[in-house]
């Protein structure tokens, strides 16, 4: 296979390193499994528009983390983590792809990027069309086929997955399992769009006396519609004898209740752990507290651990090499918590003064990056 496109410039000499190993057909064992594989579901998740704001929302709070490289294990990796992963991403758009892959399909990989010399440079999220655990030598391997039908192989140990509902696979995650409420989102808004499209075409319900040929009824009908609506500049309602009766049809813009559609909201948000105000942006300090807690802290802890155990080894971690991702959660309080924060922790030598003006939305000062402890602590 040719080195061509983003593939060689992300993997360099990596992939003819590796795609020279990668011709075995036998599948490495785990405990549960004798074939592991993993393929992308494409389930329609992300067509939707309530799960798609909700995986959106996820993202951008996922995008927002702070990653932190720990040690001095790896220089090669420091610099990706004082400026952006790869060249192509920075930050926040690492972070964010990766969190949808992660939502979507509840199985995402990290792999690491190579120069021309071989060396890792940074890292890159991964959304293969089918990961497979192969066996090289006794050791395992992840092959990787691409949507584009391109395929490459890596030692397991140096790519790092982040999974959910993991309980068929000791590996890879359980893919979603949305396809009845998908459809109930689908119905709703089916229905929605029916009910505004009939309500726009009829306009009145006329009642024909006597035994009329369906075809007379028709031609009625038609020619009530050109003389009243089409060659009437001044729209007046006139009929014959033919109709009993003539009432307006007010239109009515849904057919679901409110409770039903609510119902069905419910079930999105219970499903992806998110809720209304999240959405529109209106959650105060308490409700982000409870979703960051819930759902997005858990998604940077697994991170944190998966690049910590691929980009080092044992000996390195216990050495103190780590790779870390926060939020600033402070960013999100009102004004009068991070005002008391800022107080408390300051004046105890918690916080530094710039750390403290760093809450507050304020450069920092020269020479401020000092603790400054109030008396009364002291002995």
């Amino acid at each position: 296979m040719a080195n061509d496109g983003l593939i060689a410039k992300v993997l360099g000499r990596f992939r003819r390193r590796s795609t020279a190993r990668d011709a075995t057909t036998t599948y490495f064992r785990t405990l549960t499994e004798y074939n592991p594989a993993f393929r992308t579901w494409h389930g329609g998740v992300y067509e939707m528009e309530l799960t798609r704001a909700c995986i959106h929302a996820f993202a951008s709070s996922c995008s927002k983390g702070e990653p932190h490289i720990k040690g001095n294990g790896r220089p090669e990796l420091v610099k990706a983590f004082e400026s952006w992963p790869n060249p192509y991403m920075t930050w926040p758009r690492f972070l964010y792809r990766l969190a949808t892959i992660y939502e979507v399909d509840c199985t995402a990989f990290v792999i690491p990027t190579y120069d021309e010399r071989g060396y890792t440079n940074g890292l890159f999220p991964l959304k293969p069309e089918l990961t497979e655990l192969i066996d090289v030598d006794g050791e395992m391997w992840a092959r990787f086929t691409l949507p584009t039908g391109k395929v490459f192989a890596t030692e397991s140990a140096n790519v790092c997955c982040v999974t959910k509902y993991q309980y068929l696979s000791d590996y890879f995650g359980t893919k979603n399992n949305m396809r009845d409420t998908l459809a109930l989102l689908n119905a709703q808004v089916q229905a929605e769009h029916n009910a505004i499209e009939l309500g726009g075409r009829v306009k009145f319900i006329g009642k024909v006396n006597g035994m009329v040929a369906p075809e007379d009824q028709a031609k009625k009908r038609d020619e009530f519609h050109v003389r009243n609506f089409v060659d009437n500049d001044t729209v007046l309602i006139t009929y014959d004898n033919t109709f009993a009766g003539l009432e307006q049809v007010k239109a009515s813009t849904y057919t679901i209740s409110t409770d039903e559609m609510q119902r069905i909201d419910d079930h999105v948000y219970s499903y992806f752990g998110c809720n209304k105000d999240v959405l529109q942006n209106t959650c105060d300090e308490a409700k982000w507290d409870s979703y960051y807690e819930g759902k997005v802290e858990p998604f940077a802890l697994m991170l944190s651990q998966g690049l910590t155990q691929a980009c080092f080894s044992a000996r390195m971690v216990q050495a103190g090499n780590r790779i870390e991702f926060g939020a600033d959660r402070l960013q999100f309080m009102g004004a009068a918590t991070k005002r008391n924060i800022v107080r408390d922790m300051t004046g105890c030598g918690v916080m530094t003064i710039n750390e403290g003006r760093a809450v507050l939305n304020l450069p920092p000062l020269e020479g401020m990056d000092v603790f400054m402890v109030r008396g009364e602590f002291f002995q």
